[in-house]
């Protein structure tokens, strides 16, 4: 995973005061306290991350003609669209979930819960966020079962066990895989009395933070098929996946497949989904096109944050 040494926020700032204000770095050192050197560096890495091009390119703010067409076009109650040109995914997924905090801050509330689901954007989601607002007493649901997975981002509990604290509340844990073998071995955990209470938190969301999963084909061979011929296949084939929530597959019409995989799942339902206070999704780059197109049509998502690049391949799609 690429980790950019110094913040974001600190690298835009420093790109607008030396080539927007046209100030030194001996004076950006002097009003911002820190050495004449670090300023250097912070305008290579910005360079090296293509924050610094032509022109700025400022992550925290948005594109709002392309916000309003997808809040059209898929009845959204709001969205951000990032401008960036950056296509590496781990460093576009760390900004898209930089500015998802941002815009989840406002909605956030203390005595309320949250559900969280796994992967890498939830993850940055998780990591990026400050509690700037010092919201308190939120109750940290995670909306899918545990991964054989080792990476971080695929560690449920373990991602709502800090974001609790950074919430300054109370997590829970899922003591179960995201998929079962049988569905005989579904009902079992369901049996469980740790799954009936996680079961009935999920039917109470407040709010509840997914990505939508790139198709399935992108995952086995991690090529990227083409917008229009993937759209063609796709549309051919209702009873394909092209995305998931929460590892609940869907199709390119927005429809849950009624498949085995689905009935395997140990995870959110559609029906709580539906019934969440509010349904935030964090999805951007080239793989997951189709996939957006996909959740955004399901009619569950209410906040939505991506990079202009993504938002205009879905609506050339459209």
């Amino acid at each position: 995973m690429i980790n950019p040494k110094w913040d974001l926020k600190m690298m835009v700032e420093v790109a607008k005061m030396y080539h927007k204000d046209n100030m030194t770095q001996e004076r950006i050192s002097k009003e911002l306290g820190i050495s004449r050197s670090t300023i250097s560096l912070i305008l290579s890495e910005a360079k090296e991350y293509g924050i610094i091009e032509i022109n700025i390119k400022d992550p925290f703010t948005n594109k709002l003609h392309l916000a309003e067409q997808l809040k059209m076009e898929f009845d959204l109650e709001d969205c951000i669209v990032i401008p960036t040109s950056i296509s590496s995914i781990p460093l576009l997924t760390r900004i898209v979930a930089s500015q998802a905090v941002l815009a989840a801050e406002q909605y956030l509330k203390s005595h309320t819960s949250i559900g969280i689901a796994w992967g890498l954007t939830c993850y940055e989601f998780m990591r990026s966020m400050r509690n700037e607002k010092n919201i308190k007493d939120v109750e940290v649901v995670p909306l899918i079962g545990g991964s054989s997975n080792v990476s971080s981002e695929y560690q449920l509990n373990e991602i709502v066990r800090i974001f609790a604290e950074k919430m300054q509340g109370t997590p829970s844990f899922i003591y179960a895989p995201a998929t079962v073998q049988t569905t005989a071995d579904k009902e079992l955990y369901m049996q469980s009395l740790y799954m009936r209470s996680i079961v009935e938190k999920w039917k109470n969301l407040d709010i509840a933070i997914v990505s939508a999963g790139a198709p399935p084909e992108y995952y086995s061979t991690q090529q990227i098929i083409l917008p229009d011929e993937a759209l063609h296949l796709y549309t051919n084939d209702q009873g394909r996946p092209v995305g998931d929530i929460c590892a609940r597959q869907f199709n390119i019409q927005g429809e849950f497949l009624q498949n085995e995989h689905n009935e395997k799942v140990m995870g959110i339902n559609e029906k709580s989904l539906r019934n969440a206070g509010k349904v935030m999704c964090i999805a951007a780059g080239a793989h997951k096109v189709m996939s957006i197109l996909g959740v955004l049509r399901t009619g569950i998502i209410h906040y939505f944050v991506t990079d202009e690049n993504t938002a205009n391949e879905v609506l050339h799609l459209l």
